[in-house]
């Protein structure tokens, strides 16, 4: 500050000037600097951020009415620093040294320090020392604009109360809390002071949003008792939003309890930092599907746990986005994984379906993996993208048929059966299907075995025809089915197969060598038998049946092979007997044979003209009537001969 001789000189100038009539005004004045400390109270051992209030209230003596923008000028204080010293106070003080700057007169400014009490400091109360150092302009001129700078240093006391109440200092923090769940924070607190604690209540407070206590914003621990020295530890239940980052967050603890003359008293609060650990995901790897339009298949999806935590009864749920992938008839469903450890890559497979309307397209899904933490807290990570795209329908195709079907024969029908889809099939069987009252299947399935995508394989059927059958088209359904990969056995489209029907046909062509019989005679009657199919006929046994008046001493044929359009001539012993007329009677004739697969069968009954004549020449049947007697058509009342 300028001494007071320069004041009254400068004092004297102005009068001088005044009184000679060209009056120039001084602006002079100086900062005044208060320094508190309003949380004085401090505990042996302790260490703490203690917080002093500056305020400056100036000191002007002589101010400027035209420009008051000179009086705030000399009641600034410029370049300001503060330093802290322990004075009396049994304290140690870390960066006791501070640089304010700029102090104008009128705002409170504060300045934190953190100091440390020492352990066996005494209660009472002490002064440390604060230290103030600054400029500011103490002269200035309205006239000529002329400054005067001072530089100043001066010292305040500040009061420190060191008590022998109960105190607290926060020794350890531990926390499994993770972003987007719920953990526990662990607080350790130690009761530092001279006293026991009564009735305390631990408070733990968030000071953000995305970190709440126990679903609110603070919550608090009750102890009856807290001797000192002792250290307590308090959980609380933390849950952090899934906007939180993994960086710390600050809570404050604070102690409300009971002192030893029973008045309730709160200890100054402390900071806690809290960072949550990572959030707990999962990412998919890489997912195949074996399912095809209208089909049901596998779809396998491999999943690593991206950590953090080693998870328990972990389970992996599915769900779909469209009506056209079901999983079985459900738009979702859940596999079991277990325990899962970070890193790990855990396969899940699940059936899924693609309807008969479903697209060979991407279909979005969606999994949520549910776990308990090693807590046994039960969390979940949501919406975690998945796609599926079904494979083309699986399809058969049928080709190069051959068929012989005869009415009264055993035939056959057979083709090649192609694998159109795109993927390898396995046992593929075809089904007859048809439900045709004149054609029989020997056997009702053909074994065809694996097709791979685009592979041939032929199949035939064995074909009883009724001697019923009309000649003519038939259509004939087939199905095919396979095993799908869950090894369930799946039915393709049907397939239809266009095949002719022949109608039946005489085994056998018989010519007569001689139909001629007179009456009252007994003679052998020959006729040529040959083979009209187009195999190989064996054991061929005739029988000859006839009607009074004729008769037959032997009526039986053997013929013991015909090969396809073959002959051979047999012979039948026949008798007229004397009251036969002139005219012409039946011979009807039947055989049994074997096929070529060992089937017997019966033939039709053949009917044969044979002429009988009166050799006496008293009359007979008129030549224009013989001749006009032919092969007689299959008559009624035809003896159908079954050999046993």
């Amino acid at each position: 500050m300028a001494s007071n001789a320069q004041k009254l000189l400068l004092l004297a100038v102005v009068g001088i000037l005044v009184t000679s009539g060209t009056a120039t005004a001084a602006v002079i004045g100086s900062p005044d600097i208060d320094a508190t400390l309003e949380d004085d109270t401090v505990a042996p051992g302790e260490q703490k951020t203690i917080e002093i209030s500056l305020v400056n209230t100036g000191d002007l003596e002589s101010g400027s009415a035209q420009n008051p923008a000179l009086n705030s000028e000399v009641t600034t204080a410029k370049g300001l620093t503060v330093s802290l010293g322990s004075g009396d106070a049994p304290i140690s003080v870390k960066n006791s040294k501070r640089s304010l700057g700029t102090l104008q007169a009128g705002p409170k400014t504060t300045v934190p320090f953190t100091i440390s009490v020492d352990d066996d400091a005494s209660s009472g109360t002490y002064d440390a020392q604060l230290r103030l150092d600054y400029k500011h302009t103490s002269y200035i001129s309205e006239g000529t604009g002329a400054r005067d700078e001072d530089q100043t240093s001066e010292t305040v006391d500040i009061d420190i109360d060191v008590t022998d109440d109960a105190t607290f200092d926060v020794t350890n923090v531990e926390s499994d809390a993770r972003v987007d769940s719920t953990g526990t924070v662990a607080v350790s607190v130690e009761n530092t002071g001279d006293s026991p604690a009564r009735n305390a209540a631990v408070t733990l407070e968030s000071q953000n949003q995305d970190l709440t206590v126990s679903g609110g914003t603070a919550t608090s621990r009750f102890v009856d008792t807290w001797e000192t020295d002792e250290t307590r530890t308090f959980q609380y239940r933390v849950t952090s939003t899934e906007a939180a980052e993994p960086d710390s967050y600050q809570f404050d603890l604070s102690v409300a309890f009971d002192n030893e003359d029973g008045l309730r008293t709160q200890s100054p609060s402390q900071s806690v930092a809290v960072a949550p650990d990572p959030e707990q995901t999962f990412s998919v790897v890489n997912a195949s599907s074996s399912v095809a339009v209208s089909n049901t298949g596998t779809y396998e999806v491999n999943l690593r746990n991206t950590g953090p935590l080693t998870v328990n009864d972990a389970a992996v749920k599915f769900n779909s986005q469209n009506a056209d992938i079901t999983f079985g008839q459900s738009p979702s469903t859940t596999a079991y994984v277990g325990e899962w450890e970070p890193g790990e890559v855990r396969t899940v497979r699940v059936d899924a379906t693609a309807s008969p309307d479903a697209e060979d397209r991407s279909y979005a899904l969606s999994a949520t993996v549910q776990y308990d933490d090693q807590e046994g807290d039960t969390s979940a990570y949501d919406d975690i993208p998945m796609s599926i795209t079904p494979a083309p329908e699986q399809n058969f195709g049928v080709s190069d048929i051959e068929a012989s079907l005869q009415a009264g024969e055993d035939g056959s029908l057979s083709a090649t059966l192609t694998n159109t889809g795109t993927r390898d099939v396995e046992n593929v069987v075809v089904s007859w299907q048809s439900q045709q009252s004149t054609l029989s299947p020997k056997e009702t399935q053909y074994a065809v075995g694996n097709l791979d995508a685009g592979e041939s394989a032929n199949f035939s059927f064995g074909v009883d025809v009724s001697n019923s059958a009309e000649a003519g088209a038939r259509q004939l359904d087939f199905g095919v089915s396979y095993r799908d990969d869950n090894d369930d056995r799946v039915d393709a489209d049907t397939l239809e197969i266009r095949s002719a029907v022949a109608g039946s046909q005489d085994e056998f062509d018989i010519e007569m060598q001689n139909a001629t019989l007179g009456v009252g005679q007994d003679r052998s009657i020959t006729f040529t038998i040959t083979n009209t199919k187009d195999k190989t006929l064996t054991s061929i046994e005739g029988k000859a049946f006839v009607n009074d008046p004729l008769s037959s001493s032997d009526d039986e044929t053997f013929i013991a092979e015909l090969e396809p359009g073959e002959s051979e001539t047999v012979s039948v012993q026949l008798s007229a007997g004397s009251d036969a007329l002139d005219k012409t009677y039946p011979l009807n004739l039947d055989f049994q044979y074997e096929t070529p697969d060992g089937d017997k069968r019966v033939s039709d009954t053949y009917s044969l003209p044979i002429e009988v004549t009166d050799q006496s020449g008293g009359g007979g049947t008129p030549l224009w009537l013989i001749g006009g007697v032919g092969l007689l058509a299959v008559v009624g009342g035809i003896v159908w001969y079954r050999r046993q």
